[in-house]
């Protein structure tokens, strides 16, 4: 294995089940996505927005049964990162991993912001002072941490119960407001804001964001009972079901709005459209819940990428320290806390969503060459392998090579760049550390 980690188990044991993983799953990828893009998509394809949920759904599934694969020839943390190690060598392995690392740091705090200020609008309608998003930011995040150190099932206990709710909302918004639907709105043509481009490949570009979130699953696989098996079955059916979920949703918001294409928060708009006031507020408080859901994901997820990388050499030994009474990580949780307080509150969420899908597309085709690798070396799997020979993952590498092509050139730049500063950082400790 590459590295210098032998330990295919993490200190604490193996806690998480096949449940936790699901709530993984569904924490990652139903956060605040699905609440606020309705509005682009309908702009960019009218009344055929649906169909981009399932385009861009059926991608993230094609890549998904890739992840499923992969997670079944490992049982080390480490996710995306772990596959390019294994195919690729521990130095590409690290560069595709910082920059995950980098994007969950930063999405994780982009969506801490957004529930600090969803939060302050459901109960203190205007503008939010800067003290109170801080405020809100600082209880969130040491919250959270505070959780991860305790222990991984308390933290994990959380994200199942968060995941519950937020579907419960989601399927209730679903289920009244299909009654209300109307058919005419289904013929309108898109709408664009300048500078929007249009079309179901662009709606569904848009909808990436919210679709990915999956690849958290197996990041803490070193952590996770039979992860060969409750890995990729969480994945997979995680991605399917919030797809037709998306789609269903994007349906009655097109269906029940009376301006989607203007709307901020769409689905409280379409809620309030069919269900009053009370509705509405009844939709921005599960937003509210579902980007706590998200954050409570991030915050189990991010520390076990910085362990992992702390226990492979490529990040300072302190950080790589458990608790001795919960077996947790708990250097890593302070330390990727206090980052996420700082970038909180200086965040700028559309570039951060470009970024963020461009670190995602790296490691999804990353993951997908990388079982095309591993199959060549190792013939022999001990989990699950995807049917037809080498189709699916190359039909999943081509689709996110063309999601690439609607990323703007400064955002490209900014993720080289975080590559390379990632891999200079990376390298220097290992250096170091050897000569230690």
């Amino acid at each position: 294995m590459p590295g210098d980690s032998g330990s295919s188990q993490a200190p604490g044991g193996r806690q998480l089940t096949l449940l936790d993983c699901f709530g993984l799953g569904v924490n990652g990828i139903i956060g605040s996505g699905i609440f606020l893009l309705p509005a682009t998509l309908y702009r960019r394809s009218g009344g055929a927005s649906p169909l981009a949920w399932l385009l861009v759904g059926t991608l993230c599934a094609l890549v998904a049964l890739c992840f499923a694969e992969a997670a079944g020839r490992t049982d080390r943390s480490g996710g995306p990162y772990r596959y390019a190690c294994d195919a690729f060598g521990p130095h590409i392995g690290f560069g595709v991993g910082w920059i995950t690392l980098v994007s969950s740091l930063l999405g994780y705090a982009a969506v801490a912001r957004g529930f600090a200020e969803h939060a302050t609008g459901v109960f203190h309608p205007g503008e939010p002072s800067l003290v109170a998003l801080g405020a809100i930011v600082l209880v969130l995040v040491a919250a959270l941490g505070l959780v991860n150190v305790v222990g991984l099932k308390p933290s994990a206990g959380v994200s199942d119960a968060v995941g519950v709710v937020k579907l419960l909302g989601l399927l209730a918004f679903v289920g009244v407001g299909l009654c209300y639907v109307r058919a005419a709105p289904f013929h309108a043509l898109p709408v664009p804001r300048a500078g929007e481009a249009t079309g179901l490949f662009s709606a569904a570009f848009a909808g990436l964001f919210a679709c990915t979130g999956f690849e958290y699953v197996p990041v803490p696989a070193g952590e996770t009972v039979r992860p060969e098996r409750a890995i990729g079955l969480a994945m997979v059916v995680s991605v399917i079901g919030a797809t037709l979920l998306y789609a269903i949703v994007q349906v009655v918001a097109v269906g029940t709005s009376t301006d989607l294409a203007g709307a901020e928060t769409p689905l409280v708009a379409a809620a309030r459209s069919f269900a009053g006031p009370i509705g509405g507020t009844a939709m921005a408080m599960i937003g509210v819940i579902s980007a706590f859901g998200f954050c409570s994901t991030s915050a189990l997820v991010v520390p076990r990428y910085v362990e992992t990388f702390a226990q492979d050499r490529f990040l300072p030994r302190w950080l790589e320290q458990r608790s001795e009474r919960f077996g947790t990580p708990v250097a890593a949780v302070v330390c990727s806390s206090l980052i996420v307080i700082v970038l909180a509150v200086q965040l700028d969420f559309t570039q951060l969503a470009d970024t963020s899908n461009i670190a995602v597309v790296v490691q999804y085709v990353s993951t997908c060459v990388s079982v095309l690798v591993m199959r060549r070396r190792h013939p022999e799997s001990k989990g699950f392998r995807i049917p037809f020979g080498p189709l699916v993952p190359i039909l999943a590498t081509l689709g996110c090579t063309l999601f690439m092509f609607s990323v703007a050139r400064g955002e490209i730049i900014l993720s080289v760049a975080l590559i390379g500063g990632g891999l200079v950082l990376g390298l220097a400790t290992r250096r170091a550390r050897r000569m230690v």
